[in-house]
């Protein structure tokens, strides 16, 4: 019987800092000096609206008919936060028209860290994990009426990030969410109920019935915007250091890909592969439209007025306040989705404290950013709860004004000019007047639907969603669109009359032949409320529209083929028209039918190359090992074409290590790969795949590569890496004889081989005698250095004076100024007092670290050699350390200096949920502490502090702890001196992209 396994939360004693929060306050700028550092895109300019001690830390805000701004503010943030709540709901206003707001109303208070603001008339939506609240404010003094009514309750991430995001309104007349990762259990007020364990976009009437999914599977969006057009799209963040945050554009029932976790890494190489990180490049799960790389994804808003031109119109607004920079994301149509674009719009200089984090549009078209404001973003911390500052933005050299006057409206008149605002809570007054008068509404709603003006776009398609809100013969025009010239209105009278199930089923099915990709995703969406003969119709007719090159086609016959995929499958086999280019639709259709149809295509003589590269590709993407040795069979095969089977080892390389690693311990395998190792042309494809994924049974066929001197000696340098990777010291004595080798780069990679594989008898030698230059042997030394064994027999050397004099005194100068404190120490003796370093020790000062300058160069080294601040023993940068804790590729941007040296004093105040260690217990009695790396009903997986994975069966686990400790030791920096803390620290700021840490 399987027991019952215990998830709970207990409480270890934080880390002890003899340093106050308030000395970690410095650096900010006055608003004044924050606003003169910001720099916008040409034609738009910024001005200060608000700032402390008005406001502090703005998590959202929005933007009320009125043009007041509604600020939800977490003063008291996560590790912080007060019981009873303690934080504020404020209204400010600009009564003067000067541009810069000088009153502010405290709405509500007692509120609970609210990371949403969402103005409805005279509702407020704020949501605050586990609860959606309803505040009301019946007699507009901008104070709450009372206590906030809970309309919902069930979300996840309770005083997390991680949890209920915020609401925005549709032009369907609901309220959109973004929720992220922990999870939620939602029941509505009509007893409609949502679940998911991961991530989604959440929609329902703002009374809290009708609760829907939209898409699901995210990590962490902070806030969903929609067009007029009814079509949302998101930010999406990743693990850190990963560098790949997403934009999404939402693809309905769209499976998003997150699971909790990422999968192994493949090449960018592989169709989407730039999206692998929430599996974007695997069929069945939709990639995103564009991978911004490292981010801290924060507030969107689709913006829909023409105040700014096209630079602005009609286009996504982000605030990221990782990178400090709101940006603009064009879409364009790309076959049945959207391809993406994007520009920077709004950004600082040099104020590192810069963290935009949400973005409104007012009545005027004017643009509202708030700025959390702040030394880092993440994580669960922060160091700056004082200040807080929101900007304007308005186009260059032109005034703004308003074409409706604010509501509430008991006009329809008034109403239907009020729809064309581009301010949400202005649409919404506009809707909730032509509803409450629908019978006079209608023609002018008509009216509007009947114009051709191309700029009046977003205004005619919100006039369509109220005649479908209207009904009955008001939704005649919704209907009509369907004859529409224009794909785009096709497409949009069908997603609006989806809405209604099988009511408009056979209207729809007969919009098959239409021939417009954007069409064919709104229909196919549409099939899973028809009958079974409408929808087969639809699916077998629209599935052979699929080749190769649309993607978001595949995802969507994927969601449209819900509930009929085995019949859809079997139909298109009938029909002959499952082809090596339809391959995708095996895989998300029968993926268990994947790996034989691929196998059985590649082993067709008729098959062309291009389909070949094509299904070597989706073989990368099954899971079964079974995969892998189709992939071998290739590069085994002396026939094929020489390109596929580098191809084939590049994709081996990628999963021998990961998923498919069963197979990297059958020795039929292994000597598969090492017989293809003899083909020269094969070797440079090869050698990685021994490398990563350990196979020590083919060092000999290294050595041997190695030592060959008819070999591009770039391959040679490549083996001889790939041996020091290894580090099978056994390898070292073949490697002798390339000393003697005539090419000089061959002779200093053997050298740097035989110090990775400790040869240091032979190296003692080297590095004394003339066997090699004067330049040899102080390079040989130097790379002695780096190592603790190489640094120990250099001091044995010393000791009984057999080093030459230049050796000497390399080793001496440098070993005083060695990055690795422990280096050091092995050279104490041999250095000047006044050149021995104080350690930091116990009692690290702050001030002291902070007052020096930093030598980045000397605190990259730091981070790469094995140094008593061991960095890189959890750590990576690009493609050295390990992956114990986050990746820091741009770290620099994420935090700046005093929040950056806080984080490593007291790594435990912001654990990235992903780095959360748990103590695992077990029916044995044994005790387990680590990162839970995978998680199923049958087993957890650990990797521990010594980078050890341990595999531990469910039904022997009594208990799984989270723990609010770090696994980074709290006085990391203990043993390394003020200087190597600074040079680090410096070093770590450089940061900002891939590839800066090499």
């Amino acid at each position: 019987m399987k027991r019952q396994t215990r998830w709970v939360s207990i409480s270890v004693s934080a880390s002890l800092l003899a340093v106050a929060l308030a000395s970690w306050a410095r650096g900010q700028d006055s608003p004044q000096s924050e606003l003169a550092d910001l720099k916008t895109a040409d034609g738009i300019d910024v001005a200060l609206f608000a700032s402390e001690p008005m406001i502090t830390n703005p998590s959202a805000i929005d933007v009320d008919t009125q043009g007041r701004v509604w600020v939800a503010e977490i003063q008291f943030y996560r590790s912080q936060a007060k019981h009873p709540p303690a934080d504020k709901i404020k209204v400010l206003e600009d009564t003067d028209g000067d541009g810069m707001a000088d009153k502010v109303t405290v709405f509500a208070e007692g509120v609970f860290c609210p990371m949403s603001i969402c103005v409805a008339g005279d509702q407020v939506y704020v949501a605050t994990s586990p609860d959606l609240w309803v505040y009301e404010d019946k007699d507009g003094d901008l104070v709450a009426d009372g206590p906030p009514r809970k309309l919902l309750s069930g979300f996840g991430g309770e005083n997390h990030d991680h949890g209920a995001h915020s609401l925005v309104l549709g032009p369907d007349h609901k309220w959109w969410m973004s929720h992220g990762d922990r999870g939620f259990d939602v029941s509505g007020t009509d007893g409609s109920h949502v679940a998911f364990q991961w991530g989604a976009v959440l929609r329902g009437e703002l009374d809290g019935s009708d609760l829907e999914i939209v898409a699901r599977n995210f990590r962490n969006p902070y806030e969903v915007c929609v067009s007029s057009f009814g079509e949302g799209y998101l930010s999406d963040n990743d693990n850190d250091g990963n560098f790949s945050a997403r934009i999404c554009w939402i693809l309905d029932g769209g499976d998003y890909g997150w699971f909790g976790g990422p999968p192994p890494k493949v090449p960018d190489t592989i169709p989407f592969g730039e999206s692998w990180h929430f599996r974007g490049f695997i069929p069945g799960y939709v990639p995103a439209t564009l991978v911004t790389g490292f981010g801290s994804p924060c507030g969107m808003c689709f913006y829909e007025s023409e105040a700014f031109g096209p630079l602005l119109a009609n286009a996504p607004l982000h605030a990221d306040a990782g990178p400090r920079e709101v940006r603009v994301y064009r879409h364009e149509e790309a076959g049945a989705g959207k391809q993406a674009s994007s520009q920077v719009i709004l950004t600082s200089r040099d104020d590192m404290y810069f963290r935009p984090d949400d973005v409104c549009a007012a009545p005027d078209g004017s643009l509202y950013v708030s700025d959390w404001y702040d030394g880092g973003v993440g994580g669960h911390a922060y160091n700056n709860p004082d200040q807080g500052r929101i900007f304007r933005l308005t186009p260059a050299g032109k005034t703004l004004e308003r074409r409706e006057k604010p509501g509430p409206y008991d006009s329809v008149v008034d109403a239907l000019v009020a729809l064309a605002s581009p301010n949400l809570a202005t649409q919404y007054l506009a809707r909730v007047c032509l509803l409450d008068h629908a019978d006079e509404a209608v023609a002018g709603l008509q009216s509007i639907v009947d114009s051709s003006d191309a700029a009046n776009a977003n205004l005619r398609a919100r006039a369509l969603w109220v005649l479908d809100r209207i009904g009955g013969d008001a939704r005649s025009p919704v209907l009509a669109e369907l004859d529409s010239n224009e794909p785009r209105w096709r497409a949009l009278g069908v997603r609006i009359l989806r809405q209604h199930g099988d009511e408009y089923a056979a209207r729809i099915a007969a919009m098959v032949d239409d021939p417009s990709p954007e069409v064919w995703r709104e229909v196919l969406l549409a099939t899973p409320a028809m009958n079974d003969e409408l929808a087969h119709g639809v699916l077998l007719k629209l599935a052979q529209h699929y080749q190769s090159d649309d993607r978001y086609l595949l995802e969507t016959i994927n969601v449209g083929a819900e509930g009929r995929r085995e019949w859809l499958v079997e139909a298109l086999r009938g029909e002959g028209a499952l082809t090596p280019a339809r391959i995708g639709l095996v895989e998300v259709l029968a993926p268990e039918l994947a790996l034989q149809m691929a196998t059985d295509w590649l082993g067709d003589d008729s098959t062309a190359a291009t389909d070949r590269q094509r299904l070597v590709t989706v073989l990368a993407t099954i899971e079964s090992p079974e995969a892998g040795r189709v992939l071998l069979d290739i590069i085994g095969d002396e026939t094929a074409d020489l390109s596929l089977r580098q191809r084939a080892a590049e994709l081996l390389r990628v999963h021998l290590s990961g998923m498919w690693g069963t197979l990297a311990s059958d020795d039929a395998v292994v000597s598969r790969i090492g017989a293809a190792l003899a083909n020269d042309a094969l070797c440079a494809a090869l050698l990685p795949v021994v490398a990563e994924a350990r196979l020590d049974a083919l060092a000999g066929h290294v050595v041997r590569i190695a030592r060959n001197d008819a070999l591009d000696v770039g391959v040679r340098r490549q083996a001889l890496e790939v041996l020091a990777a290894l580090g099978i010291a056994e390898s070292a004595t073949a490697l002798h004889s390339n000393l003697d080798d005539e090419d000089t780069t061959i002779r200093q990679a053997t050298l740097e081989a035989l110090v990775a594989l400790g040869d240091f008898g032979t190296l003692r030698r080297l590095v004394k005698e003339d066997e090699l230059t004067a330049e040899e042997r102080l390079a040989l030394a130097r790379s002695m250095l780096a190592t603790h064994g190489g640094a120990l027999a250099l001091r044995k050397e010393l000791e009984i004076g057999a080093l030459p004099e230049d050796v000497v005194e390399l080793v001496i100068t440098e070993a005083a100024a060695h990055p690795d404190a422990n280096i050091r120490e092995l050279f104490v003796a041999y250095l000047p007092a006044d050149k021995v370093p104080a350690r930091l020790g116990d009692e690290v000062s702050v001030d002291t670290v902070l007052a020096l300058d930093g030598d980045a160069e000397r605190g990259r080294r730091i981070f790469n050699s094995g140094s008593a601040a061991r960095c890189r023993d959890c750590h990576r940068i690009g493609d050295r350390g390990e992956h114990l804790g986050p990746d820091l590729d741009a770290i620099g941007t994420k935090y700046e200096r005093a929040a950056l040296l806080e984080t490593i004093l007291d790594p435990s105040k912001a654990i990235a949920p992903e780095f959360t260690p748990y103590v695992v217990e077990t029916d044995s009695g044994h005790v387990y502490l680590g990162l839970v790396t995978s998680r199923s009903d049958q087993e957890v997986t650990l990797l521990d502090s010594e980078r050890k994975t341990r595999t531990i069966p469910t039904e022997e686990i009594t208990a799984i702890e989270p723990q609010t400790k770090s696994l980074m030791p709290d006085l990391v920096l203990r043993d390394v001196s003020a200087q190597d803390a600074a040079d680090l620290l410096a070093f770590l700021l450089t940061l900002r992209s891939s590839g800066d840490g090499k």
